[in-house]
């Protein structure tokens, strides 16, 4: 299947957009949240990913102009203490809300997404990308494998199964002799 879409940067008229993809897929992929409490990330949209130069929304449109993928990232804020030493944090940004829309998986639109995320993410000077994800959302650690990701730890927790994986994305040695 051959979809025609383009992905940018959510602008100011798509946050609510965004913002209603972002809540309508993560009660698929997680019925245990409370979707009632939208995160904090989302309900502070333009100042979490639009004000910052360290952090960015993307969404692919498709030919109408409807979100059928997002990913975001922004500085890693730390709170996962074990996983990266103090003076990390600041090169380190975290991805988040990778989602696409069920009918258009398998097409690369995540790879896509993933690519352009991380095109911008080095611009920002970061040098690591973060994330995490959970074993019980089929095929997702692979996705991230193919991605270039490595598994860092996977947590003992049978609800969250959570899985912690980074992926070097600058060298800051190379970028300092250019």
């Amino acid at each position: 299947m051959n979809v025609p879409y383009t992905i940018e940067h959510v602008q100011s008229h798509d946050y609510d957009q965004a913002i209603a993809f972002v809540m309508q897929i993560r009660k698929t992929l997680f019925p245990m949240l409370d979707h009632s409490k939208t995160p904090n990330d989302l309900r502070r949209f333009e100042q979490h990913y639009s004000e910052s130069n360290r952090a960015a929304f993307l969404a692919a449109f498709n030919q109408s102009r409807k979100i059928i993928g997002t990913i975001g990232f922004g500085s890693y804020d730390g709170r996962f203490d074990h996983l990266l030493h103090n003076d990390q944090s600041y090169q380190t940004a975290e991805v988040v809300k990778c989602y696409t829309d069920p009918s258009y998986r398998r097409i690369g639109l995540g790879t896509a997404l993933v690519k352009e995320a991380t095109r911008f993410a080095v611009k920002s000077g970061y040098e690591m990308l973060y994330l995490h994800t959970h074993l019980f959302l089929p095929g997702a650690v692979e996705f991230w494998h193919r991605q270039g990701f490595s598994r860092q730890l996977t947590e003992n927790d049978p609800l969250w199964q959570t899985v912690h994986m980074d992926k070097t994305i600058a060298d800051h040695k190379e970028e300092k002799r250019a």
